[in-house]
Formats: C-alpha cells, structure tokens, sequence
C-alpha cells in the first residue's frame, strides 16, 4: 500500500535485482598486460584485447633488464605513458614491477638490496604521479613473476624497508598488497588485528586460490597458538585472518585449477570462500581450466540467480554490489512534505574502500532533477552490511531516484536493481491517489 502524499500516494518502484552485468569501478575481472622495461610499448596492441566490460587492468612491468644499474629516464618514461594509455581508457590499474616474469627471480634479481631499494625510490614518484589511476600496488618487486617467493629480499627486515618507500610515495586511495599474510603479519604489529594504531594500507594478492588446499602456499599448516604472529597459520585460521583483513584494504588474485582438490568443492564451498577472503578482483584469463568449470556449474543461489552460472555469480558479486532492499515515504507536513527512508545492502564478496557518494534525486514536473542533501560517504561500507539512509523531500516533488558516483572522477556506480541508461534507480514516484 502507497502512503498518502497530499492528494497523491507515494508507488515504490520496481526495485527487483538485476542480474545484468555492472561495469562499476576498482572492482571485477581483469587481464594482464606485461612490458619490458627496456622497449618501447606497442600501446595499439593492447586496444582489441581491452573486455568491454572491464574497468581495471593488471599493468606488469619487468625491470629486470636493469638488475644493475638505475632505472634511465626513457624506462621511466615508457611505463608513465603505458599508465597514462590505460588512464585515458576508464581504468583502474592493479600494479606490478618485478625483476622475473618467466620463474627466474634468483637469476635476475640484483645482487645487492642498494640497488632494489633505489629502484623502488625511483619506482615511488610514478606511484605518486598516478596515485589517481593505481588502484592497488602489487609486490615489492622481489621473487618469481613478483610474487614473493624464491628471492633472497623476503627477511623482515628487508620487507620493512621496501614498504616503508611504497607508502612514502603511494596516494591515499592506492593500496599495497603482499602476497602471503604472514607477509602481512611482518609489516604490522599484533595490535594491528584488534584495531591498532597501523597504517590501512595493505591487503593480499593470492594468486594459487583453490590451487590446492593450502592456496600453493599462501596457508601453512601449524595452528596459531603453536607458531608465532609472523609464521604461517593453519588454512582455517589463515582465511579467518583474511576475513578481517577485507574490512580494511581489497584482497584479490587468481583463481588455479587444483584436480581433485578442485573437483570436490561444490559451488556453495567456493562462493563461501571467496566472500570469506572478501576477494575484490580476479584474472579472467586465467587458470582457464577453473573458470570454465564454473561456466559449466549452477550457482544454486535461490530466486534471481536460479540456474545462472557460478562464473556469473561470482563476476557479478567481486567487490562491492549495492543492492536496494526497500524504500517508504512518510508523509510530515500537509503540504505532501515527507521522510524518504531507503535501505541498501552490500550483497558482493567485499567492502566497498574508496571515497563515493550517494545521492537521493528529487524530480519536480516541469524542473530539473534536483540533489536532496545530505550526501552520504560510502567508503567502508563492509560486504553484507546494511545501511539506512533518510532525506527530507519537498512537497511537489513527482519522483524519487538513486544515484552513486565515485567522489574522484565522478564515475557511476550503478546499483544490483533495474536502473535507467544513466544507472540511476527508479525509487518510486508520486501517484494520484485512486477515486473511492
């Protein structure tokens, strides 16, 4: 039933989810685009590979033609303009420099830290120049592919020195990853995990998700109490751990093919862990042999998603999604004045990490639609969180909508719901009350 307003009811929209896909920022699929240091970018090449739907890119540069000397201006150079191309295309940029893309770090890594550390002094003023674009900084350029394994620059000691560089240059809404959590651990006190005094600013790349039961490495095997704050944790633990760490920085990776390992999990055990990693990004390239069996796999998810594919499921679910359960209007003044109260759900595996507004539009027969203030700030908002926002409405006011936009560049963020062309949500409108 509408509430009354004035002579008119108030007709909630049409607020069913929407299982379309979301081309929404810093969140989703992504594909790699490596370069060499050393030569200069074919950037065309990279334009027919770009997935329309898309909005981050892996950017990955290898240095390692430079183990022994600086960085020269023209290297420089070339990977300022490989961020500029992909900047001017829409994209957000997940970010890694290393010195081995084939599995060789032992043989191309520098021979003394000096030179990893002047590296990522120089690498620094890119990351600070293109803090806008770079979404999450992967790695501190050492192991096999730069993921943080097989190199000799993985003690604490060293770890500390190359992220205390990164977040010297890094913007505000740039995130660092490592690639294992104890990794994590090494950079960040034990009161870090009950909400301490350390820097937001780190989260995990798993590139072995589902690889094997251990992530190829990412868990260990010894309980907590056994070990200490900086070994690796059991599996169970460890993606507890994971789970609090998604509350404050975006964690993503690569999904493997891991044969019977892989097998067995059912789509409820793998949906169920990726929202317990809170995963915001995956390669959709890669391992193809997983990511066609979830095309092949129903989701089992009931309502909407009834016989949709799991590999549909799980790209419209990375990161944030924003989904309006419900809306009402309360009449406050005899003029047709009232209360707009709207509640929002995050439904993806996610929290939601940087600055983003959301906004009530107010439409009025013959005038423009109209921003009712205030305007709420979205960052922080944790997966499965429900919100619930009010705004005053003046009389007169024909229709209600529901919009989003990132607080940098202004870009939308459309909703789960059914939204027009400009992704904005019908969330009702005024009605002539029926003749009794």
């Amino acid at each position: 039933m509408g509430r009354l307003f004035h002579k008119k009811y108030f007709q909630k929209g049409d607020l069913r989810e929407d299982t379309g896909t979301l081309k929404n920022p810093a969140r989703g699929w992504y594909r790699i685009y490596t370069f060499p240091a050393e030569q200069e970018p074919d950037l065309r090449a990279c334009e027919p590979c770009l997935h329309p739907e898309d909005t981050l890119v892996f950017v990955f540069v290898d240095i390692g033609g430079f183990r022994d000397r600086e960085l020269d201006g023209e290297a420089l150079g070339r990977i300022a303009r490989i961020l500029d191309y992909f900047s001017q295309k829409g994209c957000d940029c997940i970010v890694r420099i290393a010195y081995d893309h084939e599995g060789k770090a032992m043989e191309r890594e520098p021979l003394f830290f000096g030179q990893v550390r002047r590296h990522l002094e120089q690498l620094g003023e890119i990351l600070q120049k293109y803090a806008e674009h770079i979404f999450v900084w992967q790695g501190m350029l050492a192991g096999n592919w730069g993921e943080m394994h097989t190199s000799r620059y993985l003690s604490k000691e060293r770890l500390v020195q190359m992220a205390e560089i990164l977040r010297r240059f890094r913007g505000t809404q740039t995130w660092l990853a490592v690639r294992r959590p104890m990794y994590w651990r090494m950079l960040h006190g034990e009161t870090a995990e009950n909400g301490g005094e350390e820097p937001l600013d780190m989260g995990i790349f798993d590139d072995g998700i589902f690889g094997s039961a251990s992530h190829l490495g990412t868990f260990g095997v010894d309980r907590r109490e056994q070990v200490s704050w900086e070994h690796a944790w059991s599996r169970e633990e460890e993606l507890a751990f994971l789970n609090m760490l998604g509350d404050r920085a975006p964690a993503g990776g690569e999904a493997v093919y891991g044969g019977n390992d892989t097998k067995k999990r059912s789509a409820g055990q793998i949906i169920r862990e990726l929202r317990q990693m809170q995963i915001t990004y995956l390669n959709r390239d890669y391992d193809r042999r997983i990511l066609e069996k979830w095309k092949r796999q129903r989701c089992l998810v009931p309502g909407v998603w009834a016989g949709k594919s799991l590999y549909d499921y799980i790209g419209a679910h990375l990161g944030y999604r924003f989904l309006v359960r419900n809306v009402r209007f309360v009449r406050t003044d005899r003029a047709g004045g009232g209360l707009a109260e709207i509640r929002i759900q995050n439904t993806g595996f996610a929290g939601y990490y940087q600055n983003a507004e959301l906004y009530l539009e107010c439409r009025k027969a013959g005038a423009p639609a109209r921003r009712a203030e205030p305007a709420y700030q979205m960052k922080g908002w944790k997966s499965g969180e429900i919100r619930r926002f009010s705004w005053m409405v003046e009389a007169g006011t024909e229709e209600l909508l529901l919009t989003a936009e990132r607080t940098k560049d202004q870009t939308r963020i459309c909703f789960a719901n059914k939204s027009d062309a400009e992704g904005k949500v019908r969330l009702g409108s005024m009605t002539e009350a029926p003749e009794s």
